[in-house]
Formats: C-alpha cells, structure tokens, sequence
C-alpha cells in the first residue's frame, strides 16, 4: 500500500471538500484492493495448476501400478513354468532312463524306473 501525502489530502480537501476526500480514499482503497485480487487471482492459478499436476501424477501412478500387476502376472506365470521344467529335469536326473549304460547297471541291480 503506498503512502499518501499530508499536502495531498489537504489540497484535496481545499479543493473538493471532505466528500472529494472521501471519494479519494474510497478510489485508494479500490486501487489498493484491485492489487490484493490480482495477487490472490495469480496465487489461486497457480495452485490450479499443481492440483491439476497432482492429479496427472496419480493418474499416472495408477496406470503404472496396472502394469506393474500385469508384469507380476506374467512373470509368476514364467516362474512357474520355469519350476515345473525344472522339477521334471530333476526327475529325469534321478531316473535317468536316457543313458543306456545306467539303463542297464538299473535293470542288473533290479531297480525299476
């Protein structure tokens, strides 16, 4: 808010009497009000536009996490393949009915497999 003069407000009221003083003040305080809703019109923008970031961001999040599930899906999927494949080959090892040199020391012992 910026000051005004003792001199102004006497010449004012010389000039114009108490209502020009009035008037005056009254045009003051409006000018003075305009700058304070200027400033508040500009700080209220600028939260709009972080609610409106923030909103992007969780938006954004959500369309992340949906992809995060669907890679965890897909990589229990391979894990589980991966298992099974594996106990197979471990069972295949333990057996072992695909080299024939134990093939026959099984069946010389007696085992079965």
């Amino acid at each position: 808010m910026e000051s005004v003069s003792l001199a102004l407000i006497f010449d004012i009221l010389k000039n114009f009497g108490p209502i020009g003083l009035i008037a005056f003040m009254w045009w003051m305080d409006i000018r003075n009000m305009r700058k304070i809703l200027d400033a508040y019109k500009h700080d209220m923008v600028e939260i709009r536009g972080m609610y409106e970031s923030n909103v992007r961001l969780v938006e954004d999040q959500q369309e992340l996490g949906e992809r995060y599930a669907r890679l965890a899906e897909d990589l229990k999927g391979a894990y589980i393949m991966n298992a099974q494949i594996m106990q197979r080959l471990s069972d295949n090892i333990e057996n072992n009915q695909y080299c024939p040199m134990v093939r026959l020391e099984k069946r010389a012992h007696g085992v079965q497999g």
